[in-house]
């Protein structure tokens, strides 16, 4: 109870007010395009629809978005796929309902004068935290143009993107990864796009929604109507641009015309699949990253780490090609 005191302290719901409805709660892990999903579909009325009054709350990081879903103060939380799976395999019962981003799509931004990855060698590259999305695809590039992480690069964590923003501008770190639409302020303040994480073409799970099998268990009908919501919200961010857009802008706090029309065409026309179905390629690519260190990720089925049905029963059904048509 005391964690969803403070979870419900630092929220950024706009409350829907339906008394009948359905009391959701739900997190987020980042501010940034590719999580805007969650306000799209809420500022558009599709929870509402779905009878559902969704509690909107951002927790930073992976492990206390865990610990929440476990012990039942969360229903539902969007965020990076490894947090799942890491869980899943210490013993929670944490599985991937949907995928939205399924591959890592950051931009390596940098300060003027790096002008290439051997530049950023003797140099602090920030991350949000160890362990996050982002500190494991600077890892993997890192590696791939010959430099070692930790040794011939300082990694330090710095936060959120708007932090990360502010880390690099400050001279507080020569690196960072960021998403649309941060990418376009970061361009505006004359920093450096050294390269894309999306030209690795690395399968991931970017941006998930996950549960638990004991919420699923509990709350079926619920989580049925929740996951239609979200498709519903998927569909509409990819057909409706000026409101999605709208919605960005809440939810980042931007006004930036460039920056926000980045962010849509980004996830709404790019990266954002027509039926987000968590990708088993992704979670191999993560269960491969864990072995290295967790023997219980070796071998792993990819399977057990996912649940699409609730998805697979909406286009099985006729539901989403509807949807797509109006």
């Amino acid at each position: 109870m005391l964690l969803f005191m403070l979870l419900v302290a630092a929220t950024l719901s706009r409350p829907i007010t339906a008394s009948a409805a359905d009391k959701v709660h739900v997190s987020h892990s980042a501010i940034s395009g590719s999580q805007a999903i969650l306000w799209v579909t809420h500022d558009n009325g599709f929870f509402k629809k779905a009878g559902l009054e969704p509690q909107l709350v951002f927790v930073s990081g992976g492990p206390p978005n865990i610990a929440a879903l476990v012990s039942g103060d969360l229903d539902f939380t969007v965020f990076a796929g490894p947090a799942s799976i890491a869980a899943n395999l210490e013993g929670a019962d944490t599985v991937v309902l949907m995928s939205f981003i399924n591959t890592m799509e950051h931009t390596f931004i940098t300060r003027p004068d790096i002008k290439k990855p051997a530049d950023l060698k003797g140099k602090k590259f920030g991350v949000a935290r160890p362990g996050a999305a982002d500190d494991y695809g600077a890892r993997v590039a890192f590696k791939k143009w010959g430099l070692e992480a930790d040794k011939d690069v300082a990694f330090l964590g710095v936060g959120s993107q708007p932090s990360r923003l502010a880390a690099i501008q400050a001279g507080r770190v020569d690196g960072v990864l960021l998403q649309p639409p941060f990418t376009v302020k970061a361009r505006q303040e004359g920093l450096n796009e050294l390269a894309f994480l999306s030209d690795l073409g690395l399968d991931y799970l970017g941006t998930c929604l996950a549960t638990t099998r004991q919420t699923i268990q509990k709350k079926e009908g619920i989580t049925r109507r929740f996951v239609r919501a979200i498709m519903e919200g998927v569909v509409f961010y990819k057909t409706h641009k000026e409101a999605s857009i709208k919605s960005i802008s809440k939810f980042t706090k931007l006004k930036d015309r460039a920056a926000l029309e980045e962010a849509y065409s980004t996830y709404a026309s790019k990266f954002m699949p027509r039926i987000p179905y968590p990708s088993i390629k992704g979670v191999e690519t993560i269960l491969e990253d864990l072995g290295k260190t967790n023997p219980k990720a070796r071998g792993a089925d990819p399977r057990r780490f996912v649940e699409p049905r609730f998805l697979k029963e909406l286009e099985d059904q006729g539901v989403i090609a509807q949807l797509y048509r109006q």
